[in-house]
């Protein structure tokens, strides 16, 4: 019964500082806490005097600041007003650092941090020498997976070739997925983000790369970055544009003797060409050498039509004298 009067007293008079405190709580204003690991929300009581064998009889640790009619619940409690001190958990999971307040450690410890551990907590002290509270924050984050990824080729769009998927999951707070091309210019404002949370808390992304037909880039890296905007992984994907996309092997089969056939036509043209251009310049060259040449170089290129007279002998020369 006692102790159920107590517990109704913590949650509706809440701790307030005396105007004669000598005491004060000192906390971490922000601590940043990685899901699934232990976190710490470290406070002290300090003194504004030298008060050696000062006694905490009450430290209570609450979780936010706004409750059902203004009302914060305790997340856990010491209580030494009545020897011997009390430890109470409120709230499976939350414990306090250290249990000797004597070394006037009143931090709370939190086992297995969770996202809905996030946000503000306070934590209020009553001494023998006056009381005094103070708040802080707890900041949860959480890695990304590495990412995973896709592509689809689009046959019934008419102007998409391909689409590029991009899928990274288990972090927190919600980061991005950004997209760049093989010379690191930004694609991202072209792509479609998704964001959802699984059952945790925790955000999975989804981004969604449209490639319009007649692409060029042989590839794109997807990145993930955290809320800070750190980098926290990537990948590469290899595209299959249009200008450069693997061939079907039955078009080969039909394009490869064609390009052979092709190129046999053309070297026999060639062939013909130069052969008739020799013939031509073979024809024209004895009648356009007694032009070029000299009398002396003309060469008779058929028979005289007639057989010319024979050489004069001495006799016949004599008789005709």
């Amino acid at each position: 019964m006692a102790s159920r009067i107590s517990l109704f007293v913590l949650l509706f008079i809440p701790l307030c500082s005396a105007a004669d405190s000598f005491v004060k709580v000192v906390c971490d204003r922000s601590n940043v806490a990685q899901f699934g690991h232990q976190s710490m929300l470290t406070c002290v009581v300090d003194t504004t005097q030298n008060i050696p064998d000062l006694k905490i009889t009450l430290v209570v640790w609450r979780k936010g600041t706004k409750g059902i009619k203004g009302i914060v619940p305790p997340v856990v409690v010491y209580d030494a007003r009545n020897d011997p001190g009390e430890l109470k958990i409120l709230q499976e999971g939350y414990t306090f650092a250290d249990t000797n307040f004597n070394n006037r450690n009143v931090s709370l410890l939190i086992s297995n941090t969770k996202v809905e551990d996030e946000g503000e907590y306070s934590c209020e002290v009553t001494t023998d020498s006056g009381s005094s509270s103070a708040t802080t924050r707890l900041k949860v984050t959480a890695r990304y997976n590495y990412p995973t990824a896709d592509k689809t080729l689009e046959k019934g769009r008419s102007n998409v070739d391909q689409t590029l998927v991009c899928n990274a999951s288990g972090g927190y707070p919600e980061g991005q997925l950004r997209w760049f091309d093989n010379y690191k210019t930004d694609w991202t404002k072209s792509a479609k983000l998704t964001v959802t949370k699984d059952e945790n808390g925790l955000f999975m992304l989804s981004s969604e790369l449209h490639l319009l037909k007649g692409s060029i880039f042989p590839e794109y890296t997807c990145v993930v970055y955290n809320a800070s905007g750190g980098k926290e992984g990537s990948i590469s994907i290899p595209t299959e544009h249009t200008g450069a996309s693997k061939a079907n092997p039955a078009t080969s089969t039909i394009i490869a003797p064609v390009v052979v056939i092709g190129s046999l036509i053309v070297g026999l043209l060639l062939a013909v060409i130069i052969c008739k251009k020799r013939s031509q310049q073979q024809e024209r060259r004895p009648s356009t050498l007694p032009l070029m040449g000299t009398r002396d170089d003309i060469t008779p290129t058929a028979p005289y039509p007639y057989e010319p007279p024979p050489a004069y002998s001495v006799e016949t020369r004599d008789n005709i004298a």
